[in-house]
């Protein structure tokens, strides 16, 4: 199985130091196993999700009351779309990368992640990383 983990956005609400991370993790195959799925997304913003999106729900969701009541329906549905994009990108990526690593019978494990946190303090956002153990 192959697993990569992606990206975020930063922005300074407030003053204070925040953090927005995207995490997308999409596996070679779907493993069939209840509550892991082909591929997910989600939007983390100082450690707690805010929205989530899977293989099998697909559908982009909010996990906040605040995400709920702040953004319109058009904001989920292009939402949607964009995810289920990034679902094919992942799964075409997935198979040239296990083409070319000669892996096509076989599952292996790769995660990626990267963040950044906003500083007020400074004029540009710091990296963040995020420890291989929390994928």
């Amino acid at each position: 199985m192959y697993i990569f983990g992606v990206y975020l956005l930063v922005l300074p609400v407030l003053g204070y130091r925040h953090s927005l991370t995207y995490i997308y993790t999409a596996l070679s195959k779907d493993p069939k196993i209840p509550g892991i799925h082909e591929f997910t997304a989600m939007g983390i913003l100082d450690s707690r999700v805010i929205h989530y999106f899977d293989s099998t729900t697909q559908v982009k969701t909010p996990r906040t009351d605040w995400m709920k009541e702040c953004l319109e329906p058009k904001y989920w549905d292009e939402g949607t779309r964009s995810l289920k994009d990034k679902q094919q990108w992942f799964k075409d990526y997935m198979d040239i990368l296990k083409e070319r690593m000669n892996q096509t019978n076989n599952e292996t494990t790769i995660g990626v992640s990267t963040g950044r946190i906003a500083d007020p303090t400074r004029s540009q956002s710091l990296p963040l990383h995020i420890p291989k153990q929390l994928l």
